[in-house]
């Protein structure tokens, strides 16, 4: 896989929704939410390239098309690494002639990647500490409605918090 730049991951979803509006002219508007290092690419968060763009959710249809563009729609395995409500707080990337590009708050990316605590995660982490919303990145980590806790077991739950805590000593101003 060849490494994408943000003009790389943009010319992807242009051209996505070209193919999108030829398959579907007609219809209600469809939609892509993207996750993880596209999305903190996507959104200037970092400069870094990513490997594909994570889909955390889309409409049906659009599925058939991800394979050809570098989109992994597998991501959507890891839910439970997800707050609960992270739809609320999306924001429009990119408004195309079908499809909406959406991304998810940074605070809901930085829970994911404090639960999923991979070594690359990390680098992402220590890049956007400094342009975060603390205060709604410690109600995404505390409450349990927001986090899901009940998709955690004991384990994963300890690991989280410990991460969670490292992460705010080592960083919140």
């Amino acid at each position: 896989m060849m490494q994408l730049t943000k003009e790389d991951l943009l010319n992807r979803l242009h051209r996505l929704d070209k193919d999108a509006s030829l398959l579907y002219p007609e219809g209600d508007r469809m939609s892509v939410t993207i996750v993880g290092g596209g999305a903190l690419v996507l959104a200037g968060f970092t400069a870094r390239a990513t490997l594909d763009i994570d889909i955390i959710a889309a409409t049906k249809g659009l599925y058939q098309l991800f394979e050809k563009y570098d989109m992994n729609e597998r991501v959507a395995a890891y839910m439970n690494s997800f707050p609960m409500n992270y739809e609320d707080r999306v924001v429009l990337l990119l408004e195309g002639n079908r499809i909406d590009f959406y991304l998810v708050a940074l605070e809901d990316i930085v829970i994911a990647k404090l639960c999923a605590n991979r070594p690359p995660d990390q680098k992402d982490l220590e890049t956007v500490a400094g342009r975060i919303n603390w205060e709604t990145l410690e109600k995404l980590a505390t409450d349990e409605d927001e986090l899901g806790m009940i998709k955690m077991n004991d384990k994963d739950y300890f690991f989280f918090r410990e991460n969670y805590n490292d992460y705010r000593r080592r960083f919140k101003p």
